[in-house]
């Protein structure tokens, strides 16, 4: 009979659930396509350096300059799959900044409202304690801690804790 709020900001939740949704699934497509033209470019030059290669293989007067050849090539083949590698990295770094955005865009307001929970939750404990300067809490310690003493025992229940007073096997 009358609308029900609860419905309605469930249903615009869930818009927002599918667009987060939508924004992650464009970035990794997104990155998806950046490998696979990597890729493509990859094969596309690699079948080019394999034809020349065999070209100067044939054409090569003993086998001495055959394997003189591959010898040469190995470091170059070294410093492409590193670049390969260092493409691919970066691509997977910019996927991973883009669900990051995606996700904080999502969650942002979630994430404010828990940090603001958290604020006021360290605000009490503030009064019992005091913040240091890189902000961590410094708590005094119990006035009974200090003065009991504690040992060092072994499997057989014997103390072997070094300080003199104990008098155990050391």
């Amino acid at each position: 009979m009358y609308p029900d709020p609860v419905n309605r900001s469930s249903s615009r939740q869930r818009n927002t659930d599918v667009d987060a949704a939508f924004q992650c699934n464009t970035e990794f497509l997104a990155g998806l396509q950046k490998v696979v033209e990597l890729n493509m470019q990859t094969i596309k030059t690699s079948l080019s350096e394999q034809h020349a290669l065999a070209d100067a293989a044939l054409s090569a007067q003993s086998v001495s300059e055959v394997i003189d050849l591959q010898a040469r090539q190995f470091p170059a083949g070294v410093k492409k799959s590193l670049a390969f590698l260092r493409h691919v990295e970066a691509i997977a770094e910019q996927v991973g900044n883009g669900f990051f955005a995606a996700l904080q865009a999502h969650f942002g307001s979630s994430l404010k409202a828990f940090a603001e929970m958290a604020d006021s939750t360290t605000a009490g404990v503030a009064r019992d304690g005091q913040f240091d300067e890189s902000g961590l809490l410094v708590t005094e310690p119990s006035p009974g801690a200090a003065a009991e003493p504690v040992a060092i025992v072994d499997s057989s229940g014997n103390i072997v804790s070094s300080d003199g007073e104990w008098g155990g096997t050391h």
